[in-house]
C-alpha cells in the first residue's frame, strides 16, 4: 500500500535520507528523535468546569489534510454538555457568475467561502473536565472529557494521504452512562450556506437549505447552489458495543462544488475509508506526517517561539498542498460570521507563503502558483480592454477563488485594475513566483513564470508616462493608505523596478527574445527615483509624505521584501533605516497591528538591530497571538497570514538572502537567543544550508548544492566566524572579500558539499541537537492555565495587587504588572550588573520613584513635560543618535524646585519620542544596559531593543 504520494516520497527520501554520490567531506549529523522533539511543542488543553474551557475558534484544537478541516471544541450555547466537530473546506466557495439575475458584482456576496456544518457529540451528563492534545508528529488530535455520568475519549485527523481517502474521522470511546442507550448523542447539523455579508445586503439572493439524503451506506448532507451546482457532505457513522462501552466511528468527506454527483462523490471517499478501516487511515495519516517535518529543521533557546515554529509548519500542510486550493484567510478553517470570506491580494496571501521557501517546503508552495497559472486568462481580463493583448494584473485588494476583479473595493473604471486603484498586487505576487525558482533554480519554474512576468511588466510600461527625463507612474494607491494619493507611488515603483530587473534576468537566462527588452531596459534605466519627504524618509507618493499611522508596509517595500536598495551603498541604507524608524514613530500609537511585527523584525535585521528582531516577535506572539496560534483582527476577523510570517522571521534570523550574501544567524545574538542550529534550510541558488550556533558564537556552517542545473553565481556567506575558515573538502575554497562576506568557490553540481569552520577555533564537532527546551514553557500552545516565574525574593517590595513574570531567558531581571493596567510602579535588577531599572510611563506625573532592591539605584526622578527628571542632578534623560542609547544632560526648560520637589502631581502630557514603552537603567551619569535602551515588550521579558520598538 503506498502511504504517502510518490513525488513526496521521492523529494523526502532524496533531501533527508540518501547521501548524494557526489559529496564527500565533513557532514552534519542530524540527531533528533521527531517524536520526542515535537512532542514538546504539541499544544494542550486542560480545563475544569468552565475555566480554560475551548468554546471559540481560537482556542479549538485543529486538523486538517490540506483542504479538508476541522476545529475541535465545546459549544458554547450549550448546557455545558456538547463537544462540537466543526468541519469545512477551503473548495467550498460560492460560485456565482457575473451578469445572472442574482449576482451583484460583489465577491464576498457572488463567491464567498461558504460554511459546511459540524458534528456534535451531546452528552448526558455535564462536562466537568477535559483535555486534549495536538499530536504533531501523527497529525491527529486526540482528547477526553469526563461528565457527570462517564467519559468520552477521541482521536480525531484528516487523512493526508487523500489520494486513498479524502475522509476526516472522529473515532470516540464512551464509558459510563454515556455509553448506554440513552447516552450520548451523534449529531450531524449543516450550516446555512450563505455568504457572511448576506445578513448586510437586502439583495442577497440565497441559496436553498441542505437538505438530507442517503447514497448507500452514507448519511448525506446535500447543499444545492442558486447556480445549480451543489456540494455534498457525507458521513458514516459505525458504532461498537463493548462490555462497559461503546466505540464510534465517524468517517465524513466533503465534496467539491460540482454541477452533478457531489453527493456520490462525497460518499464514495466515506466508503474507501471505512472499507479500509480506522487503523489503516489512521497508519497512513501518521506516516505521511512523520516524513513531512525531517525535510527541515530548526531549534532555538525560546521555548515558545520554537514551538510556535513548529506549530506554524503543521499549520502550512494542515492548510495546503500542492494538489490543493490556495491557503486563503481562513484555510481550510471556516469561521462564523467572519469578514473575511476571500483571497486578500496586497499582503495576506504574501505572508502566509513566505515561510514555505526556506522550510524547504516548495512542493507545498506551489498551490499558489498553480493559482496564478490556472487564472491567467481572469488575470488579463483584470486589466482595462486595451491592454489585455499584452498584460495582466491582480484584484486591487479581494477576490473570490477566480482571481477576478469585480465591481468592488477601489477599482478602477469599469471594475478594471487600472489608475488610480492599487495595481502592484500581481507583481508582488510574482515575487513569490521568483522565490519558488530561486530556491530550487528550476528552470521549468521559471519557464512558467515569464509569461505571466512579463504581462505584468508590461501593464506598468503601458500606464507610465516620460517628463523630464524619467519614466513616471500615474495615480495608483498605496495598500489601505488612509492618506492621499498622488503619481509614483513607491508600492509600485518598488514593485516595478524589481519586475523590469527580473524580467531582463529571466529573459536573458531562458535565451527569450522578448520583443519589449529594449522599453523594459530603458524604463528601469530611467525610471524615477522613489519620492522622499523633507526630511529624507520614503514618501507614500510624490508630494505624499507618510504622516498618518498605517500598519502596512507598502512604502517601503525597497527595503523588505525586494530589498532592492543597494546594501553596499551606505546613504540608501541609512535613508532605508530612518525610513523605517519613521513609520514606526509615526503608527506606534495608531495604525500598527500585529501583523506589523514580523515584518519590522526583518527589516530590524537587515539594519544589524539583532536585539529587535527576537522583541518584535516575542511581542507578537504575547500579545497577539490566540492559544491555539491563529491570529485575527476582530472577534471574528481570522487572518491566516500572519502566525506563518512570524515563522518566516524565526527562520530569516537564522537563514537569510540579502544584498547578494547568504547571511547566517544575523538575527540572533548572545543575549537573547544564546543557542540555536537549523538542518537543511533552503536558501535562494538552490542551496541546503546547515549551521551551529552556541553560545553566541557560529560554530559551523555546511552547504550543500541541491539543484540539477549548474549555478548562476558563486556563493557568497556572511559569518562571524572568525576569518581564515576552513573547507571541508579541500578541493572547494574560500576567499574574504572587503566586505567581510566569504566567497564559496567550486560548488558547481549538485550534491557537492562543503562544510566551513574557523581555524582560530577548535575543530568543532559537526552534530545537531535539538536546544534544551525550557521546562516552564513546553506545551505552551493550547488553550489552559500558562506557567509563571514568581521569584518570591521580590514580591515583598510591591504592592499586593503586583504580579511578577521573569525573562525567558534572564530570571535575574523581573518585570512587574498591575491587573489593572494601568499605571503602576515598575522596579527591576540584573544581580550580575546591579542595575535599577524604571518604565517612565509607569511613573504618574510628578512621583518620584526609586529602586528598592538595587544598591546602584541612588536617585528619585519626577515626570515632568513629558520628560524624566533626576530629582537628584535636575537633569533630564536625552536621547542621542539613532536612539540607541541614552544619557542624562540639561533639561529642555529651567528646572525649578517646584518641579523637582512637586506639593501635587504634574499634568499628564504625552510623553516625547513614545517613551511609555522605554525603560531605562541607572549607571552613573548614562542610561545603558548592552549599550541599547531596555524596553518592556509584553508577558514574560525585559527585552534589550531601540526605543523605536
Amino acid at each position: 500500500m503506498r502511504m504517502v504520494p510518490p513525488a513526496f516520497l521521492a523529494f523526502f527520501l532524496a533531501s533527508c535520507l540518501i547521501p548524494s554520490i557526489v559529496a564527500s567531506g565533513a557532514r552534519p549529523e542530524l540527531n533528533v528523535d521527531w517524536k520526542s522533539f515535537l512532542s514538546r511543542s504539541n499544544p494542550l488543553w486542560k480545563w475544569n468546569g468552565t475555566s480554560f474551557q475551548p468554546v471559540k475558534w481560537y482556542h479549538s484544537a485543529f486538523i486538517g489534510n490540506g483542504e479538508q478541516g476541522m476545529m475541535i471544541r465545546v459549544n458554547s450555547s450549550s448546557p455545558n454538555n456538547m463537544l462540537l466537530f466543526v468541519v469545512s473546506s477551503s473548495a467550498i466557495w460560492d460560485d456565482r457568475m457575473p451578469g445572472a439575475s442574482y449576482t451583484s458584482g460583489n465577491f464576498a456576496l457572488d463567491r464567498p467561502r461558504l460554511p459546511v456544518g459540524s458534528f456534535s457529540i451531546t452528552t448526558v451528563g455535564k462536562i466537568t473536565d477535559g483535555a486534549m492534545t495536538l499530536d504533531l508528529y501523527n497529525g491527529q488530535v486526540t482528547g477526553s472529557v469526563a461528565t457527570e455520568k462517564g467519559t468520552v475519549e477521541f482521536v480525531a485527523l484528516a487523512n493526508s494521504v487523500y489520494s486513498k481517502s479524502d475522509v476526516m474521522v472522529v473515532q470516540a470511546q464512551l464509558t459510563g452512562g454515556e455509553a448506554t442507550r440513552d447516552g450520548a448523542v451523534f449529531e450531524y447539523t449543516a450550516k446555512d450556506a450563505q455568504s457572511t455579508w448576506g445578513s448586510h445586503d437586502r439583495s442577497y439572493v440565497r441559496n436553498p437549505p441542505a437538505k438530507a439524503v442517503t447514497v448507500g451506506t452514507c448519511k448525506v448532507s446535500l447543499q444545492n447552489h442558486i447556480t445549480g451546482s451543489a456540494h455534498a457532505t457525507a458521513y458514516h457513522e459505525d458504532q461498537q458495543n463493548g462490555l462497559h462501552s461503546l466505540t464510534a466511528l465517524l468517517t465524513m468527506s466533503i465534496s467539491h462544488v460540482v454541477k452533478e454527483g457531489a453527493a456520490d462523490a462525497a460518499c464514495k471517499e466515506v466508503t474507501a475509508a471505512t472499507t479500509a478501516g480506522f487503523a489503516a487511515v489512521q497508519t497512513m495519516n501518521s506516516q505521511w506526517w512523520n516524513a513531512y517535518y525531517p525535510a527541515s529543521f530548526v531549534t532555538f533557546t525560546d521555548t515558545i517561539l520554537e514551538s510556535f515554529y513548529w506549530v506554524q509548519m503543521y499549520k502550512l500542510a494542515s492548510g495546503t498542498r500542492a494538489d490543493r486550493r490556495v491557503y486563503d484567510l481562513l484555510g481550510p478553517w471556516f469561521i462564523d460570521g467572519t469578514n473575511w470570506p476571500d483571497l486578500h491580494w496586497d499582503l495576506n496571501i504574501q505572508l502566509t507563503y513566505y515561510p514555505l521557501y526556506a522550510a524547504n517546503r516548495l512542493d507545498i508552495a506551489s498551490s499558489l502558483t498553480a493559482l496564478l497559472d490556472d487564472n491567467i486568462q481572469n488575470l488579463i481580463n483584470n486589466v482595462p480592454a486595451e491592454y489585455r493583448n499584452d498584460s495582466a494584473a491582480a484584484p486591487t485588494g479581494a477576490s473570490a477563488d477566480l482571481c477576478m476583479e469585480t465591481c468592488y473595493w477601489d477599482h478602477g473604471p469599469n471594475c478594471t485594475t487600472s489608475s488610480p486603484s492599487v495595481v502592484g498586487n500581481l507583481m508582488w505576487t510574482l515575487q513569490l513566483y521568483y522565490l519558488q525558482y530561486r530556491y530550487s533554480m528550476d528552470e521549468g519554474v521559471a519557464t512558467s513564470l515569464y509569461p505571466i512576468l512579463r504581462r505584468a511588466i508590461n501593464y506598468y510600461t503601458r500606464i507610465q508616462f516620460y517628463e523630464n527625463g524619467k519614466f513616471h507612474l500615474p495615480v495608483t494607491f498605496s495598500p489601505e493608505y488612509p492618506g492621499n494619493r498622488s503619481d509614483d507611488t513607491n508600492y509600485d515603483l518598488a514593485l516595478y523596478r524589481w519586475g523590469l530587473e527580473t524580467g531582463i534576468h529571466l529573459s536573458q537566462l531562458l535565451k527569450i527574445k522578448e520583443p519589449n527588452i529594449v522599453l523594459w531596459k530603458k524604463s528601469l534605466e530611467d525610471l524615477t527615483p522613489y519620492p522622499v519627504d523633507s526630511d529624507g524618509n520614503y514618501a507614500i507618493a510624490a508630494n505624499v509624505p507618510f504622516n498618518i499611522g498605517h500598519r502596512h508596509f507598502s512604502h517601503l517595500f525597497m527595503v523588505w521584501p525586494l530589498s532592492t536598495i543597494d546594501w553596499s551603498d551606505p546613504t540608501a541604507v541609512d535613508v532605508g533605516r530612518q525610513s523605517v524608524d519613521h513609520w514606526l514613530n509615526v503608527s506606534l500609537h495608531s495604525g500598527l497591528t500585529g501583523f506589523c511585527r514580523p515584518p519590522f523584525a526583518v527589516m530590524s535585521m537587515l539594519f544589524g538591530r539583532r536585539s529587535s528582531v527576537y522583541t518584535n516577535l516575542t511581542y507578537l506572539v504575547d500579545n497577539y497571538v490566540l492559544p491555539n496560534t491563529f491570529y485575527h483582527e476582530g472577534e471574528n476577523g481570522e487572518c491566516g497570514e500572519t502566525p506563518p510570517m512570524a515563522a518566516s522571521a524565526l527562520q530569516d534570523m537564522m537563514l537569510y538572502y540579502w544584498g547578494g550574501s547568504v547571511h547566517v544567524f544575523a538575527g540572533m545574538s548572545k543575549e537573547d537567543l544564546p543557542d540555536g542550529s537549523f538542518h537543511q534550510l533552503r536558501t535562494e541558488g538552490g542551496y541546503l544550508v546547515s549551521a551551529v550556533y552556541k553560545s553566541g558564537v557560529t560554530q559551523w556552517v555546511f552547504v550543500e548544492y541541491d539543484s540539477g542545473s549548474a549555478p548562476q553565481e558563486e556563493l557568497r556567506i556572511v559569518t562571524d566566524m572568525a576569518w581564515p575558515l576552513v573547507a571541508d573538502p579541500p578541493s572547494i575554497t574560500l576567499s574574504q572579500n572587503t566586505d567581510g562576506s566569504v566567497t564559496v568557490h567550486g560548488l558547481q553540481s549538485k550534491g557537492q558539499t562543503v562544510m566551513i569552520y574557523s581555524s582560530k577555533a577548535a575543530k568543532p564537532g559537526f552534530a545537531i541537537t535539538p536546544v534544551p527546551a525550557q521546562p516552564q514553557f513546553v506545551n505552551y500552545w493550547g488553550y489552559h492555565a500558562k506557567p509563571h516565574s514568581t521569584p518570591p525574593q521580590a514580591v515583598a517590595h510591591f504592592p499586593a495587587e503586583l504580579s511578577v513574570m521573569a525573562h525567558r531567558n534572564v530570571p535575574d531581571v523581573f518585570t512587574f504588572h498591575t491587573t489593572s493596567g494601568q499605571c503602576l510602579a515598575v522596579d527591576a535588577c540584573s544581580s550580575s550588573e546591579a542595575v535599577g531599572v524604571v518604565m517612565m510611563s509607569c511613573l504618574k506625573p510628578g512621583e518620584s520613584l526609586c529602586s528598592t532592591f538595587c544598591d546602584a539605584c541612588q536617585q528619585n526622578w519626577v515626570l515632568y513635560n513629558s520628560h524624566l527628571v533626576s530629582q537628584a542632578t535636575g537633569q533630564c534623560v536625552h536621547f542621542t543618535g539613532d536612539g540607541s542609547e541614552i544619557k542624562l544632560a540639561p533639561c529642555p526648560f529651567p528646572v525649578s524646585e517646584s518641579i523637582l520637589h512637586p506639593e501635587e502631581p504634574f499634568p499628564w502630557q504625552p510623553p516625547v519620542h513614545s517613551a511609555e514603552t522605554i525603560f531605562t537603567t541607572f549607571n552613573a551619569t548614562e542610561f545603558l544596559m548592552h549599550n541599547k535602551i531596555v524596553q518592556l515588550h509584553s508577558r514574560y521579558r525585559v527585552a534589550v531593543a531601540s526605543w523605536t520598538v
